[in-house]
């Protein structure tokens, strides 16, 4: 039967029965416990310093890079999220404007509908907007634009005021180009009625602002003026200068009107226009 040992102090093991040398011993040693892996502070500490230092400079050139790189994701990430909001407030006040457009178009369809049945007597209105005494719908308040345009997202503020001023301004082209128009036709008619004992300009102004009635008769005074009292000799009253450029505008204007298929006064007008140097001339000579 084996014998269990117990508390036994070793100080030598032989594993032969005698060595062949009586001198010669082994140390064995119980293998020190370590972690099952190494950070990379103890690999680069049992490396050569010249291998560590290569390896740990491209390292720190790597961390560098990471750093940047997250950097570089986290103003991305802000961007994405600013645009972000940005697009779901647009989307916010697209949907507020379409709603309140819809909004308006309903009211102006319910306006019309009970515009001839609005309520005409004193009455309080209910909660709905209805007449407590009549039951018909009370009058709504005049239009008030600005108080319209404060309600309005601001986007859609912006884009009605753009483009009011753009109708104004186009407006306003047309207008200038209409007064231009009645200018030329204005002087171009005055420049016949040169009998008339007024001066150019408040004459153009005169015929420029009167009704077609004032310019028959004024064109009646001055046939009349140069057929009882110039004659012939009224007729050269602007001087020989100015005559002879008045005569080339009528020659023009002559031109012209069979040219365009046009009343007389408009190719006269047409004329000065194409020859401004001309009629410069015929003012310069003493029209009056």
């Amino acid at each position: 039967m084996p014998y269990l040992l117990e508390d036994l102090v070793i100080d030598r093991v032989d594993l032969v029965d005698e060595g062949a040398n009586s001198a010669a011993f082994i140390e064995l040693y119980k293998r020190k416990e370590r972690s099952a892996t190494m950070d990379i502070k103890e690999i680069l500490s049992k490396m050569k310093p010249e291998h560590s230092a290569v390896i740990q400079a491209e390292l720190d050139k790597l961390s560098g890079e990471v750093t940047k790189a997250k950097e570089d994701l986290a103003t991305v990430t802000t961007e994405c999220n600013t645009a972000k909001q940005d697009l779901d407030k647009a989307k916010e006040d697209l949907k507020a404007a379409n709603e309140g457009k819809e909004k308006a178009e309903s009211e102006l369809e319910t306006l019309k509908a009970n515009q001839s049945e609005e309520c005409e007597c004193d009455g309080e209105a209910d909660e709905n907007g209805m007449c407590k005494v009549c039951g018909k719908p009370k009058k709504k308040a005049a239009f008030d634009e600005e108080e319209t345009l404060k309600s309005m997202p601001a986007a859609v503020r912006a884009m009605f005021i753009k483009m009011r001023t753009q109708k104004e301004a186009a407006e306003e082209e047309v207008r200038k180009a209409k007064d231009a128009e009645a200018q030329a036709e204005a002087v171009a008619k005055a420049a016949e009625l040169k009998a008339l004992p007024i001066e150019t300009d408040k004459l153009v102004g005169v015929l420029k602002n009167c009704s077609a009635d004032m310019v028959d008769l004024l064109t009646t005074i001055n046939a009349a003026i140069e057929g009882t009292v110039l004659g012939e000799v009224g007729k050269s009253n602007t001087g020989s200068k100015g005559a002879d450029a008045w005569s080339k505008i009528e020659s023009k204007a002559d031109e012209i009107a069979k040219r365009d298929n046009v009343t007389k006064q408009k190719a006269v007008s047409i004329a000065i226009k194409e020859n401004p140097e001309l009629y410069k001339e015929y003012l310069q000579g003493g029209a009056n």
